[in-house]
């Protein structure tokens, strides 16, 4: 199914101060949960890739990388002028799986983990690893970060939706039907097919930045974290 185009970023006034934005200006402590779900399926893609990691070393690892940006001054680091959290993240883990292994293996299997569930079923398919070797670490990164905020915010704009509305919104992106072919087969004004279409599309946006918000510092990041995630 196609995305619908949306406008990015929105209004700088609207920015909020999210909890990650206050931890890294040393204000509030992370939000290790919501930091964990944004991107642990990232991580691991990239875990699995760069490391060469079976499926259940690779989760043990992803547990750790997260237990270790809770080490020290690991998140501390970043600057939100030197570029985006997202890529700073990836040299973080790129750093963690050479010189950081190699001094945790001394320590005893398993410390350092954090107490999360890792569900890898849906991710090991038979794509992704033919992708692994066509494809960066770096790369299969990014795909999943998109991949999951995307699914995220269509699976909650469905949930909000009317029946009707539902039925346009997959008609139209799923389906491939135009105005007046959907206007006809649901018996509605082609304008109504219009008004709900471009509604639909502001609320996808807003529901993207609420899901991005959590993992920028700037109006200026999400902004671009928006223009990658649909203008790949």
């Amino acid at each position: 199914m196609g995305i619908p185009e949306t406008t990015l970023g929105g209004s700088r006034d609207a920015f909020p101060e999210t909890v990650w934005s206050r931890f890294i200006s040393g204000t509030a402590d992370v939000d290790l949960d919501g930091l964990f779900r944004l991107y642990w399926r990232p991580v691991y893609t990239f875990i699995r890739t760069a490391a060469r990691s079976s499926v259940e070393d690779a989760k043990d690892l992803t547990q750790e990388f997260f237990g270790y940006l809770m080490e020290g001054d690991v998140l501390a680091a970043y600057r939100a002028d030197r570029g985006r959290f997202r890529v700073f993240l990836k040299g973080v883990l790129r750093n963690f799986l050479s010189h950081d292994r190699r001094d945790r293996s001394r320590q005893k299997r398993g410390g350092g983990k954090i107490p999360f569930s890792l569900d890898v079923q849906h991710l090991e398919t038979e794509a992704f690893l033919a992708d692994q070797r066509a494809r960066t670490p770096e790369e299969l990164f990014d795909r999943q970060w998109a991949d999951d905020v995307l699914s995220s915010a269509l699976e909650r704009l469905k949930a909000d939706l009317a029946a009707e509305d539902l039925r346009i919104f997959e008609g139209y992106y799923g389906g491939g039907e135009d105005y007046a072919a959907l206007a006809a087969r649901l018996g509605v004004p082609r304008q109504r097919v219009k008004s709900t279409l471009d509604a639909l599309r502001d609320r996808l946006a807003a529901i993207l930045r609420e899901l991005l918000s959590p993992g920028v510092t700037s109006y200026d990041e999400l902004a671009r974290e928006m223009k990658d995630l649909l203008l790949p």
